[in-house]
């Protein structure tokens, strides 16, 4: 399974889904035309807060804590930068 932690201070993070675009990356419906006839507008413009990727990462140890306490070498690291890595069964029991 793979589970993901904070890449600049090892921590735990969370997905958060975008407000704006409730984690669906678009907002709104633009067909191009001045007056939409559109019968069933799908939406089709990138949400401008999450530039379409639907939510962001974020690091549950808060921004401060990440700040200060990176792990050594990832202090170029931007907090809640999501690392992936695999936990087999075994651990997880």
């Amino acid at each position: 399974m793979t589970e993901h932690q904070c890449k600049r201070c090892g921590s735990s993070i969370e997905h958060v889904a975008c407000d704006v675009c409730d984690g669906e990356g678009l907002d709104g419906h633009d067909c191009g035309e001045d007056c939409c006839c559109c019968a069933d507008p799908e939406p089709n413009v990138q949400c401008q807060l999450c530039q379409g990727r639907g939510g962001w990462w974020r690091c549950l140890s808060g921004d401060e804590w990440c700040e200060e306490n990176p792990l050594p070498g990832r202090e170029g690291v931007i907090g809640g930068t999501p690392e992936a890595f695999e936990v087999s069964d075994s651990v997880r029991s």
